[in-house]
């Protein structure tokens, strides 16, 4: 998807789709004592990342269902408007720490399906609408569909390789 004007509905679906499927068959090759055991340098087990990966779809689930996004990924408004990922993402994982691994994988599978079916209900004009028009108090100019981007597929791409560390131990 190189430019906006080639965003459709049916792309970013595939692309999602895709990232996902992707992502759910490595994840489907890691053992429950591989997802809680290890962690990497911060403390983080791949149960965390997947975790993290939950609340930031929660989110854009949350966006599109017109909620305040920061409140249903857990976050006041501070820590919101820090701007500071690593403050947010620590929030969320300490709010999050005690759930099982089934659970988490439970999350993981449902929030993705409401995320899908959100995005299917929306025309191609509507994923070019920017975030404001779903976030009202918000002032993002970018279109809707790369917040659906960022928080799919791509986020799955950039844990993948802090994924792996953790489980070979590099």
């Amino acid at each position: 998807m190189s430019s906006e004007e080639q965003v459709t509905k049916a792309a970013l679906l595939a692309q999602v789709r895709h990232g996902w499927n992707d992502f759910q068959a490595y994840l489907a090759t890691l053992t429950p004592e591989q997802m809680t055991g290890p962690t990497d340098a911060a403390g983080w087990s791949v149960q965390d990342h997947v975790m993290h990966l939950v609340m930031w779809e929660k989110g854009v689930v949350g966006l599109f269902d017109g909620q305040v996004r920061y409140e249903v990924m857990g976050l006041d408004f501070d820590t919101w408007a820090s701007g500071d990922f690593d403050r947010m993402n620590a929030v969320m994982r300490e709010r999050t720490q005690a759930l099982s691994l089934d659970e988490v994988l439970r999350a993981f599978r449902d929030t993705h399906a409401a995320l899908m079916a959100q995005v299917e209900a929306l025309s191609d004009d509507a994923l070019h609408l920017p975030y404001r028009h779903y976030q009202p108090a918000a002032t993002g100019e970018a279109p809707i569909y790369k917040t659906v981007m960022t928080d799919t597929f791509l986020h799955y791409a950039e844990h993948r390789p802090w994924i792996e560390a953790i489980v070979t131990g590099a």
